[in-house]
């Protein structure tokens, strides 16, 4: 009894003993030394430490916020303070247009009552920042999650670049915040802390990702459980090892076991866990058909209509240099594709052989180019034609008139085609006008019901299709070397977006329309058909590849460099402004009057520009068009008109050129934003900003009662300064009336109290040829060719077969 009541004291006094220690420690746990000091603990446990100021401006610049603005300018605190985080918070609703409430409701913490001067835990920014992305509308989300399969890593012009299976993706002063985060959501451990993003660390791993574009902004977490890697080119696999093919390179995986057959040039799922494959899924079944349409979900194949397309939909090319290609790569109007489909989905397209571009298919638009969609559609045909829908086919004679509406029983086998028998014959688009008379077509016609009326495309060879551009584009009375330019230019052109197939959606590469180049606005004729045949399968070439061969009305007397026009494109060098010089050739070389100097030519002063406006020093090949000059005087009350009527859809084709002045004034230190505006009240003035050397203005300031903005891009300006409603005079003296579009943006102003006088010179965008100035070129002796060199810098020309 007496040794039980022993042991019992030794425990008290033990415990009391503990108890006293922890009570003394924690009275000095806010001491520091003997001078009674209390030591300030920032950081709530569990939420790591604070966070860094340049990080968060880092982190924040990816939604569009000015990190000058953040800062005043200055470099950002080494840590950044609850102070801080509410100054941001004001800042960041502004500029996202969101209320302060909207995003400080879906906090996990109280950001308003926090002290000012306290440090704010990393953590608890990431709650900030997930609050800012969730606060903006979904569809518009700068920064957006994505989970990617890091395959390798490079290093690229000071940036890294992670290869996954979505694509590549660069990176720089990325951080991981794998600590911060559990299962997708902020659970902090205790001391957590942010570590540098090195992709060569992750190689074989799968990442959540948050992404702008394909920039990563930050890692959100890492996953060591299995990852499906879906539709991948199985190059070849035995054994242990298969050698795979995605996203650009070569990758060899090892199997946790042997595969129980050699498999290869097939499209696979593979599931991998810790960095080997675990499971293989092959996909060899393989359909094939003419391409009616490509849309971004889904394939319209003769003979199968549309199907649907996987979400990790992908193209290969698989003759020739084994190769990815971009998810729109798929061109409509040919069989040269082969595709793999599982479950009744398009795993995969597999091109096996290269395009001949023989054939184009052309968007045909309504009355007056107004839209795509017709409501009905009327048709015709000099010679006997067939109506084939699916494998029903009927036969009509020359002559017999076909109506197709939306509620047409035959589009329930798909699309509509007809074609005359033969395939020489045109048919006739009854319920379309152009130029006052209904339009023929060579080729076949295919109508396809949308939700939104009828498409009609024609499908024809590329060198019948020009047959109708050419006149649509250039008068046909013109001299036969110019129009041989003109049909070399129209080629260049079309096969290029040919190749590109903008329109795929509908199942075709073009439109009739500016929107690309003007088809069967005006007939055919032996003209156009000879200047065609004579230059059968030429194209421009730069470096071997075929130019985007621009042209354009007349000249001012100097043409364009692109990146003058369409503002930061700088990738056709070919496109190089010049002067319009007349010159003679001796020994196929330009020889111009000894007053002229090519490379002393600068019209981007307003003075410069002016002078030669005035009184040219040097005969240009347009000086003796219209159109070389010409100008407008408008009521400040008409242009106000004008500029707000298209100062909204301006600013919403073009929203980063067309800024609005937030801060200081014209003259000194503006500031200006891009933000969306309907007006700016009554204009006041016009400011010419930037003038390029070309002479055409790429910047102007339209300074009005509500508000100033900056106009940047000639097609902009051209349209807020279109004489809706005033008479143009040409240099000929010829009145031109009910323009939408200013003639060009080689202009200057004279200006009075009420009314502004647009002077200027030139029609059209002013890039690569003038067909005018080819004209006179062809009129004085040059042949085509020689026209194609001048206009285009460094060109040969070539076939395309």
């Amino acid at each position: 009894m007496k040794k039980k009541l022993w042991l019992l004291g030794i425990c008290v006094t033990a415990l009391i003993i503990i108890f006293a220690v922890s009570v003394i420690k924690k009275s000095g746990d806010g001491f520091r030394d003997s001078d009674d000091k209390r030591i300030q603990i920032d950081e709530p446990a569990g939420k790591g430490e604070t966070m860094k100021g340049e990080e968060a401006v880092r982190l924040l610049s990816y939604l569009g916020i000015d990190g000058d603005k953040l800062t005043g300018g200055k470099k950002a605190a080494d840590k950044l303070t609850y102070g801080k985080a509410r100054s941001y918070l004001e800042l960041i609703a502004k500029a996202l247009d969101l209320k302060e409430k909207d995003i400080t409701d879906k906090l996990s913490f109280s950001l308003l009552t926090e002290e000012e001067d306290k440090g704010m835990p990393t953590a608890l920014f990431l709650d900030f920042y997930n609050a800012l992305v969730n606060s903006l509308p979904k569809d518009s989300r700068p920064v957006t999650e994505q989970d990617l399969y890091i395959l390798t890593s490079r290093e690229e012009e000071g940036k890294g670049i992670a290869v996954t299976d979505q694509g590549d993706f660069s990176y720089k002063d990325t951080n991981s915040y794998e600590e911060f985060y559990k299962d997708g959501k902020l659970e902090a451990k205790e001391k957590a802390e942010p570590h540098p993003f090195k992709a060569d660390a992750y190689t074989d791993t799968s990442v959540t990702a948050l992404v702008k574009g394909k920039e990563i902004v930050y890692i959100k977490e890492a996953s060591a459980g299995e990852t499906l890697l879906s539709n991948l080119w199985i190059i070849q696999g035995k054994g242990s090892s298969v050698k795979a093919f995605i996203n650009g390179i070569t990758k060899e995986f090892k199997t946790e076991y042997p595969l129980s057959q050699a498999i290869g040039k097939t499209v696979c799922d593979i599931t991998v866990k810790d960095k080997k494959i675990i499971k293989i899924i092959m996909k060899p079944d393989t359909i094939s058909g003419k391409v009616l349409s490509a849309g971004k979900n889904t394939i319209e194949i003769q003979g199968y209509g549309k199907v649907t397309l996987e979400d990790n939909y992908r193209i290969y090319k698989v003759y020739d240099e084994l190769s990815m290609e971009v998810t729109n790569s798929i061109l409509v109007g040919y069989s040269t594709t082969d595709f793999v489909v599982a479950k009744g989905k398009i795993a995969a397209a597999l091109i096996k052989a290269p395009i001949k571009a023989e054939n184009i298919r052309v968007l045909i638009k309504t009355d007056n180019y107004r839209g795509l969609f017709h409501d009905k559609v009327v048709l015709t045909a000099n010679k006997a034609f067939t109506v084939t829908a699916g494998k029903k086919v009927k036969e009509h004679k020359a002559g017999d008139k076909v109506t197709i509406n939306p509620n047409n029983s035959l589009f329930k086998k798909g699309r509509i085609r007809l074609e005359t028998k033969g395939g020489s014959g045109k048919i006739t688009l009854l319920s379309v006008n152009r130029s006052g008379a209904n339009p023929k077509y060579r080729g076949a016609i295919e109508v396809a019901r949308e939700d939104e009326g009828l498409t009609i495309v024609n499908e024809l060879s590329l060198e019948e299709y020009l047959y109708a551009v050419v006149p649509s584009e250039m008068p046909t009375s013109y001299n036969m070397e110019a129009l041989k330019a003109q049909a070399v230019c129209a080629r260049s052109y079309a096969y290029n977006q040919l190749m590109a197939s903008g329109l795929s959606e509908y199942g075709a590469h073009v439109d009739d329309s500016v929107s690309y180049q003007v088809y069967n606005n005006l007939p055919e004729n032996e003209q156009s058909i000879l200047a065609v045949k004579d230059t059968y399968g030429k194209v421009l070439k730069y470096q071997g590849k075929v130019i985007n061969a621009y042209y354009f009305s007349t000249s001012w007397g100097y043409t364009a460099s692109i990146n003058d026009v369409w503002a930061g494109d700088a990738s056709a060098p070919y496109l190089a402004g010049k002067a319009q010089a007349v010159y003679d050739l001796v020994d196929q070389k330009a020889v111009y009057a000894s007053s002229f100097h090519p490379d002393t030519v600068d019209y981007s002063t307003e003075t410069a520009f002016r002078s030669f406006f005035d009184k040219p020093d040097y005969s240009t090949y347009d000086s003796e068009f219209p159109w070389y000059r010409w100008s407008v005087t408008m009521t400040k009350k008409e242009l106000t008109q004008a500029i707000n009527q298209s100062l909204g859809s301006r600013y919403a084709a073009n929203p980063s050129f067309i800024l609005t002045l937030t801060g200081g004034s014209v003259e000194n230190k503006p500031v200006f934003e891009s933000k969306a505006i309907n007006s700016i009240g009554e204009l006041k003035n016009i400011i010419v900003a930037a003038r390029e050397k070309s002479g055409i203005v790429s910047k102007l300031y339209l300074i009005g009662t509500k508000a100033t903005v900056s106009v940047q891009n000639e097609y902009n300006i051209r349209s807020l300064l279109a004489p809706l409603s005033s008479e143009i005079k040409r240099a000929d003296g010829s009145p031109v009336s009910g323009l939408k579009l200013l003639p060009s943006a080689y202009i200057y102003f004279n200006k009075g109290e009420n009314r502004i006088t647009v002077k200027g010179g030139g029609y059209g965008h002013g890039v690569g040829m003038s067909q005018n100035g080819a004209k006179a070129m062809a009129d004085s002796g040059k042949t085509f060719d020689i026209i194609l060199k001048h206009y285009y810098t460094d060109v040969d020309i070539g076939f395309i077969y």
